[in-house]
């Protein structure tokens, strides 16, 4: 759980990474979505590969915290996009594996995907005003100095990890379940690309100070929070989803206030309604309770890094409108992807 924290308090950074990045390095907004992509890119590779080459075990959760708290040691010194950009490179493959025994851990325990994907807004409702405050202060240089300290506090806790099999190349051939990672991916995708420039775009769009977005990110994380805690009533997920899309056009096309704070509460609820419902799919048509989770991971972390290149591309110079609109549309297609297979699925239980 500490260790899902950590990656949690990572992932919550890059909203106010990227804008103070951007200034600070007189690079346009839009490139700044690269040290996502790079990353998530590393995160996406360890979460596949390490449910694949290894067994959850301690000895890796240490590892992969050590390796967490260089990388960002080493991000705070950086002074140019390259050095950024690998150093967050190297971040990625810590935070990945982290991620990976969290998952596959937690399906040891009736509640375990529940309080496991808890942790995530949880942190960042706890972490968003604190990160706030430092990257006012200090910028990112202070900002990523606070990460690797994160990191390197979790050295101190003792990590029991359940004994489970290697999942090795044995999956479960259910052709529902790709089609669930597709959407997992899809959904991720859509997501990040706006979430990640929600800080820019409230600034921008809305006139909102940094403090002022990390309240608004707060009330995302805490709506999120209370969705972990309730479960979808089969079928809605797709809803779930349409909702999280309908909060991310409202972001980047109007510019008040209240609706970003409204939008990204919805956004909180909605998506956290909907991640927990589509894992517990994955499971229940999957071979092994723990088959699955590394490969989900994997899905979104891919939605993930390529998710702020789409964005970038989209927003370009500040064009946030048009950033909303492509972040909504590829949601859209996750939501009808989803939805086809819950209408299978109960198709086929009758």
């Amino acid at each position: 759980m500490a260790g899902a924290a950590v990656v949690a308090a990572n992932f919550a950074a890059t909203p106010f990474l990227l804008p103070d990045v951007a200034d600070r390095l007189a690079i346009d907004i839009g490139a700044t979505g690269l040290l996502s992509t790079a990353q998530v890119g590393s995160f996406a590779a360890a979460t596949f590969l390490a449910g694949r080459l290894f067994k959850p075990r301690g000895y890796l959760h240490y590892w992969a915290l050590g390796i967490l708290a260089v990388a960002s040691f080493g991000s705070s010194l950086a002074t140019n996009l390259p050095w950024l950009l690998v150093t967050r490179v190297v971040a990625g493959l810590g935070m990945g594996t982290l991620t990976w025994i969290a998952w596959a851990d937690a399906t040891r325990f009736a509640r375990g995907l529940g309080d496991v994907a808890a942790i995530a807004p949880l942190t960042a409702a706890i972490v968003s005003p604190i990160f706030g405050w430092v990257i006012g202060t200090g910028g990112y240089p202070l900002l990523y100095a606070v990460l690797a300290a994160v990191a390197a506090a979790g050295l101190v806790l003792r990590i029991d990890v359940g004994d489970m099999p290697k999942v090795g190349k044995t999956v479960s051939p259910s052709q529902s379940n790709r089609v669930l990672l597709f959407s997992l991916g899809i959904l991720t995708l859509g997501g990040s690309s706006v979430f990640v420039f929600s800080a820019a775009t409230a600034e921008s769009v809305q006139g909102l100070s940094a403090l002022q977005v990390s309240w608004a990110l707060s009330v995302n994380a805490i709506t999120g929070v209370v969705a972990t805690r309730v479960k979808a009533r089969p079928g809605t997920v797709r809803y779930w989803i349409a909702a999280t899309a309908a909060a991310a056009l409202a972001v980047g096309l109007l510019g008040s206030p209240t609706v970003f704070y409204l939008a990204l509460a919805i956004w909180g609820f909605a998506f956290w309604m909907a991640v927990p419902a589509v894992l517990k799919m994955l499971a229940e048509w999957s071979l092994a309770p723990n088959e699955r989770m590394g490969d989900a991971q994997a899905a979104m972390a891919v939605g993930r890094m390529f998710g702020p290149v789409v964005g970038g591309l989209a927003i370009g110079s500040g064009h946030f409108g048009r950033l909303s609109v492509v972040g909504a549309v590829v949601m859209t297609i996750g939501a009808v992807s989803i939805g086809l297979v819950e209408s299978y699925r109960r198709a086929a239980a009758r």
